[in-house]
């Protein structure tokens, strides 16, 4: 399932007061069983921690991990309701069924092996925990991540339309990230050992466009609602899915 990209790059994380954070929050709540309230919740490829704060919101606790931190724990939360720890998301420094959910927001498409990284992702849930999971739209009509090509060196493509649809190999030979389709997402998931529950398209919040009239009128009348039906609209896929590990031993002591 991972594939060789040559020129993988780490992700540019949202910033705070984005409209795709909300969504994704929006979202995740939706997608969890009423009234769940995990006690301890890790959030994969953490970044500047915008998306992060928000898993506050209904974890009891919250860990970040991320190679490549902007903002640690003291920084972010004077309270240190979050923990943010440089590490690996293919070797996560915790045991085995420590967590009740674990958050990943655009985050697989940028590492070296998303196959691994969901494994480990399942590995430190404990029996039954849950796993939320964001990666970008195949059929989005941009490319939101940019790529190199011989001779051109890099380019923007999330001004240039179709580029996300070239076949899937020919994509991955000159593209910054990987780009998922849906049933490509759910099989990466279920061979991770999850147990899929929910999954859909996140419409595009254009949150790239400048602040004006345009964005405005398009939110209103277009990309109103924070899922979609129809893929062209959806910048973003989900997964809600719960792990399946029959673990011997769950760890009961913090990470």
């Amino acid at each position: 399932m991972a594939a060789d990209i040559k020129h993988l790059e780490p992700g540019k994380p949202a910033e705070p007061g984005h409209l795709i954070l909300e969504r994704r929050h929006q979202i995740l709540k939706h997608s969890l069983p009423d009234g769940f309230k995990p006690e301890r919740a890790l959030d994969i490829g953490c970044g500047n921690c915008a998306q992060t704060a928000f898993v506050t919101r209904i974890a009891v606790r919250t860990f970040g991990v991320d190679l490549h931190p902007q903002l640690d724990s003291e920084s972010l939360d004077s309270s240190r309701r979050i923990m943010v720890i440089r590490a690996s998301a293919l070797s996560l420094p915790f045991r085995d069924g420590c967590f009740d959910l674990v958050t990943a927001f655009e985050v697989m498409e940028h590492l070296p092996d998303d196959l691994s990284a969901l494994t480990e992702a399942n590995r430190v849930l404990r029996p039954g925990g849950w796993l939320f999971l964001t990666v970008p739209n195949k059929w989005w009509i941009f490319e939101t991540h940019g790529g190199v090509v011989r001779g051109l060196g890099w380019i923007p493509w999330n001004r240039i339309p179709l580029v996300s649809w070239l076949p899937q190999k020919l994509h991955d030979r000159i593209a910054r990230a990987r780009i998922y389709t849906l049933s490509r997402a759910r099989e990466l998931v279920e061979r991770a050992g999850l147990r899929i529950q929910d999954c859909g398209y996140v419409t595009a919040p254009l949150d790239v466009l400048p602040e004006g009239w345009l964005r405005k009128c398009l939110r209103r009348c277009i990309f109103n609602k924070r899922t979609t039906r129809n893929p062209l609209l959806a910048v973003n896929l989900y997964l809600t899915a719960q792990s399946s590990v029959m673990l011997s031993t769950v760890a009961n002591s913090n990470p």
